[in-house]
């Protein structure tokens, strides 16, 4: 698989599990902006694991902690809220292969996968 459409599918799952997580919360509301509850919420979607009791992300299964940090950060810093929230719920309705991640998200993803290219396979 061409390296480009390798980090296309694995952001795409990462923010695919992200909704799904927050989804999950039950009665919990769902985060309305950035903040520990969001980006407690990303992380485990991005790795595909819990923090252990001391708050680590251990063998994550999808993109490595550096990779979900970096896109977490980068998402902070470049893409408004809104604009990732409406991506989610992009995703909980359409079909994965006709889904089209935003430039700014894009570049997010791109800038991280070339700083951090360990991420998942």
């Amino acid at each position: 698989m061409p390296e480009s459409r390798r980090h296309v599918r694995v952001a795409l799952v990462v923010l695919a599990l992200g909704a799904l997580v927050l989804s999950a919360c039950g009665g919990q509301t769902q985060p309305r902006e950035y903040g520990e509850q969001y980006e407690a919420n990303f992380m485990i979607g991005c790795t595909g694991v819990e923090p252990n009791a001391d708050g680590v992300f251990e063998n994550p299964d999808l993109g490595s902690v550096p990779y979900c940090e970096c896109v977490y950060d980068g998402l902070v810093e470049k893409v408004p809220f809104e604009q990732v929230e409406q991506f989610e719920e992009q995703q909980a309705q359409e079909e994965a292969g006709q889904i089209t991640v935003p430039a700014p998200i894009q570049a997010v993803y791109d800038g991280c996968a070339q700083t951090n290219p360990a991420q998942a396979e």
